[in-house]
This record gives C-alpha cells, sequence and structure tokens, in this order.
C-alpha cells in the first residue's frame, strides 16, 4: 500500500513540475504546451517508477528498458518540432524519469534550472555577448 502512495505521490509530482517547465507567465492560448509537458513528465515519471518497482525484486534490467523506452518514445514522437519545443520535451521527460526514480528535490531542481534559462535566455546571450565585445576592445587598447 505504501507503494502505491508514494508512486501517486511521484506523477502527482511529476504533473506540477512538467505544466511549471513549459509555463509563459502572461502568454495566453499556449496552453496546449502546459498540457504537453506535462504529460510527458507523467509519462516518464509513470514508466520508471513502474521499472523500480520490478528491479526492487532482482530485475535489474527492466531500469535500462525503461529509461530507453523514454527516451526512444519522446524522440520519435518529436522528430518534426523545432529544436526549442524538442529539447524542452527531452528535459521533461528526463526531469521525469528522475523524479520516477524517486529524487524528487533533483528533479525540481532540474526543472527550476531549464525554466530559469529558458525564461532569461535572452538576457544570458547579451550577457555573454558584451563580455566578449568589452574583452576585445581592452585588449586593442593595450597595444
Amino acid at each position: 500500500m505504501f507503494g502505491f502512495i508514494a508512486f501517486g505521490f511521484k506523477v502527482l509530482f511529476a504533473a506540477i513540475l512538467g505544466g511549471a517547465l513549459n509555463y509563459i507567465p502572461g502568454e495566453e492560448g499556449e496552453e496546449y504546451k502546459v498540457v504537453e509537458s506535462s504529460l510527458i513528465c507523467i509519462f516518464s515519471a509513470s514508466i520508471l517508477g513502474l521499472a523500480r518497482q520490478l528491479s526492487d525484486t532482482g530485475y535489474n534490467f527492466a531500469l535500462g528498458i525503461g529509461i530507453l523506452a523514454v527516451v526512444i518514445g519522446i524522440i520519435s514522437i518529436s522528430k518534426n518540432l523545432e529544436f526549442k519545443k524538442r529539447i524542452i520535451w527531452l528535459f521533461s521527460g528526463s526531469s521525469g524519469m528522475i523524479i520516477g526514480y524517486g529524487y524528487l528535490i533533483q528533479g525540481t531542481f532540474l526543472v527550476v534550472l531549464v525554466y530559469i534559462i529558458l525564461q532569461h535566455s535572452e538576457r544570458l546571450l547579451n550577457y555573454l555577448d558584451q563580455d566578449s565585445k568589452q574583452s576585445d576592445e581592452s585588449s586593442i587598447e593595450n597595444i
């Protein structure tokens, strides 16, 4: 009974974090993206959660098959998508696998890191570009 409660908690946690990964505040009409990433995260968490329960009984190859099933499934579904959406799906699947295995805090940290990078990508690129221009100009002035 305890395993069932833990599995349900993992799936619920994966649904929340998967939806949060693709949530953009203030953007309307894009609710389907949140649902897609949430479903991918639930899928990967449930597959790996079940594979972990099988591996506790001595079938350790079940984890490998579960990981391959999730990765191959996500790659085959997202063949025709743009790069950014495909990467979001892969990270959603990865965080779902981490959560499904039982590492809830590590899965949360991965989702938070990817979310911060996605939301502030323009600022990060401008900051990196600004630093490279300043270093080039300072070396010319020293000559």
